[in-house]
């Protein structure tokens, strides 16, 4: 008897599986390239975000009127920026709020209706937006990240339908897209911390078996506390260990990357790579280094040269470098690409500049293949030795010789 009620039941949850699964023919959009506009994998049936997600804790969902409560009802003092499928809030869980101390968190408020293409039903975006959330949820809570302070910690989420949201336990200071022009807060010695914290985190997941690839780092992906931590909070298109999808999607036009930062490779591929973080890196970094974002770097081309033409940073920057970029790296190197207010930086080495700088422009070379793999930018890292002799200053409290050699110790062995 109960064999033959496993059987029925095996056979509705595959009838019902078979019937949700239907997808259209790939179709790219024209301006794939830079502008990162693809298409979408999705379900024709309308997901139920109604209630408990089965495989998510319960105690740590949250209401809608939950997360109005975090973040004074959305209000724009509140908002630290938009990430690529959402909104981020500064918040704070008031005390008594399920016997809770009172604590600062992140917010991100998932958008629904604003990312709805015309035309298309609204609930394909809806539960292709709810499983991009869950995937993330996933990655964030799995045991091989939970001692690594670079990955944002999920304090609660709200599967209301139209209002997904998720709670991060991260006091923010901002994300380092909104400060990067800072330069009197963010400035050399802070730069490189961020841009090192980044690669160790890309390298972490791509040297972890099973493999994960983020897919879609930026700026605005990327908040820093008051120590300048850098803590990334989006994982939206994580793929890896039964993650995420890494096929060419289909049927909806959605984003692929925010501006600047989508690899054309992928085009040419089919598929995501590793190496598409790398390159996406390198962007970071090259903005770091330029104090320009790649959107910041587009206006100011238009306004100044009164030109259509959609330069993205990368390619700004290899055009700056000219030939030089296709030569090998023990070519004469020059810090040019270094903003002037970060060269006058006391902190500021011309050096460290121009190793750093030639990093960032290997990271986004238009080939994958010949780009490092993040092990090899750790690598790269460790020769700016500099920078490394500053990382006392930023750990108040510490023994210099102590931390430099312990420092020194993590990057080689790959931690």
């Amino acid at each position: 008897m109960e064999e033959e009620r496993k059987r029925k039941r095996e056979k509705a949850e595959q009838e019902n599986e078979t019937e949700k699964r239907k997808t259209t023919a790939a179709v790219w959009p024209d301006g794939a390239a830079g502008g990162g506009a693809a298409t979408v994998v999705v379900n024709e049936g309308l997901p139920d975000v109604l209630g408990t997600v089965p495989e998510f804790d319960p105690d740590k969902e949250v209401a809608y009127t939950d997360l109005q409560l975090f973040t004074d009802n959305f209000s724009e003092e509140k908002r630290i920026g938009r990430t690529q499928f959402g909104i981020l809030y500064r918040g704070k869980i008031p005390r008594g709020w399920r016997g809770n101390d009172e604590k600062d968190v992140t917010v991100k408020l998932w958008e629904t209706k604003s990312l709805l293409p015309s035309g298309d039903p609204y609930h394909v975006m809806l539960e292709y937006l709810l499983d991009r959330m869950k995937d993330e949820i996933r990655f964030m809570s799995l045991p091989f990240l939970k001692s690594h302070q670079i990955v944002g910690k999920v304090e609660g989420y709200c599967f209301d339908v139209n209002n997904l949201g998720v709670v991060y336990d991260v006091k923010p200071l901002d994300t380092i897209y909104r400060i990067m022009s800072d330069n009197d807060k963010f400035g050399w010695r802070k730069r490189v911390k961020v841009a090192l914290g980044l690669a160790r985190l890309l390298k972490l997941c791509h040297g972890n078996t099973p493999q994960y690839i983020v897919r879609n780092l930026s700026a605005a992906h990327v908040i820093v506390d008051k120590d300048f931590n850098p803590i990334l909070v989006d994982f939206a298109m994580i793929r890896g260990g039964g993650i995420g999808d890494n096929r060419l999607p289909l049927s909806l036009d959605i984003p692929l990357a925010s501006y600047g930062y989508f690899d054309d490779d992928i085009i040419l591929c089919g598929h995501w790579i590793e190496k598409t973080d790398v390159y996406t890196f390198g962007v970071v970094l090259l903005e770091l280094i330029m104090n320009y974002t790649s959107l910041g770097l587009k206006r100011a081309i238009k306004t100044k040269y009164k030109t259509k033409h959609n330069f993205t940073l990368a390619q700004f920057a290899c055009g700056a470098y000219g030939k030089e970029l296709g030569k090998p790296p023990d070519g004469e190197m020059t810090d040019k690409l270094v903003h002037a207010y970060l060269q006058r930086d006391p902190d500021y080495d011309s050096d460290d500049g121009s190793k750093l700088t030639m990093l960032a422009l290997r990271c986004v070379r238009p080939e994958a293949f010949l780009r490092p793999t993040m092990q090899e930018v750790i690598e790269w890292y460790n020769k700016c030795l500099d920078a490394l002799n500053n990382v006392e200053r930023l750990y108040q409290g510490k023994d210099a010789a102590d931390i430099i050699q312990s420092k020194v110790l993590q990057l080689l062995n790959g931690k």
